[in-house]
């Protein structure tokens, strides 16, 4: 008996050794990933840490908006003719816009008065954190202040509602009853312009009522140009459900994607549009592909073998924490 337990524990040590050895082996050569995933959570904690801010700079100007609203030259924003309020001129600020979809009564105005200190705040952030392409503040009321300015009344429908986006819907009391700061992580179209963009968000709150949503928008185009330009090694970026954040071309070919292009915008956006299911992992006409993305995405696997033009490659996998991503690094056998 005591024969067998020591063979026994030497074969267990010697396969566990080996299994960690190669898997040591597989980590170090493929670097980029974990070194990738490391830089994103970085940068991304912090802005999602500034959007928290942003929130209660806007808490803020709620309880002083009577001392705010004094201050405001009204002058400068005005009804369109189809019945939405705006501010028309560029003065190197941000935009305002107040959907027509709701009645648009002097309260509801004060809101784009007293909000416009927001303008200062947004121009600060953009400037300081470089992933950030806009800020935006979205109320109740279907109210848009947004940072850099936007010709709004032309990017906008007349009509448009915000909690039919999931930039502010995400936020609510039924999707985030922690009231906390959170990552938009799936690529939606921005309706302001932007193209494919990811947001973190963070509900504003007065008492117990939810009184708008801060997000600050970070495009895929920016993280390509930002994450991948200096990479050739095959790397992507996978959301939670299978789509494609970003990729390197070598990637993309190897999944048999499309280009990742950004949006054309050839009407105004009305609500969600997400990326189609070419851009999905999970449902790629490719058997291999899908079986990968399940391992990694549903069984958590850190490192699958998966056959890709005609060769076999490992997956690496490391999690994005902050956003629930998968950063994926494919290594030739």
């Amino acid at each position: 008996m005591r024969l067998f337990s020591a063979v026994f524990l030497a074969a267990f040590c010697l396969t566990s050794c080996q299994r960690q050895t190669t898997e040591q082996a597989v980590q170090e050569s493929a670097p980029e990933a974990p070194r990738l995933a490391r830089q994103l959570d970085s940068d991304l904690l912090r802005v999602r840490e500034e959007v928290s801010r942003l929130a209660s700079v806007v808490e803020n100007l709620h309880a002083n908006k009577d001392q705010i609203l004094p201050g405001i030259d009204r002058s400068k924003y005005e009804f369109t003719p189809e019945g939405a309020f705006h501010k028309p001129i560029n003065d190197g600020t941000g935009a305002l816009w107040i959907s027509g979809s709701t009645p648009i009564t002097e309260s509801v105005r004060e809101a784009a008065y007293f909000t416009e200190p927001l303008d200062h705040f947004f121009l600060r952030t953009t400037r300081d954190f470089p992933e950030v392409s806009q800020a935006h503040y979205n109320d109740k009321n279907n109210l848009s202040r947004i940072f850099p300015w936007v010709d709004a009344d032309t990017q906008y429908p007349p009509r448009m509602e915000n909690f039919k986006f999931q930039f502010y819907y995400l936020a609510d009391a039924q999707h985030n009853p922690s009231r906390v700061a959170l990552w938009v992580g799936e690529p939606y179209v921005d309706p302001a312009g932007r193209g494919w963009t990811v947001s973190a968000t963070a509900p504003v709150y007065v008492g117990d009522e939810l009184q708008g949503v801060v997000a600050l928008d970070v495009t895929t185009s920016t993280i390509i140009d930002r994450y991948f330009k200096s990479r050739e090694v095959p790397l992507v970026v996978v959301a939670k459900n299978g789509v494609v954040v970003a990729a390197t071309e070598k990637a993309i070919e190897l999944l048999e994607m499309p280009p990742l292009k950004d949006h054309k915008y050839l009407e105004t956006v009305r609500q969600d549009t997400f990326q189609p299911d070419d851009y999905n992992l999970g449902k790629s006409q490719v058997r291999s592909i899908r079986d990968m993305a399940q391992q990694i995405l549903e069984k958590g696997a850190s490192s699958v073998d998966v056959n890709l033009a005609g060769k076999t490659y490992t997956a690496i996998a490391v999690p994005v924490e902050e956003t629930g991503w998968k950063v994926v690094e494919f290594v030739a056998n």
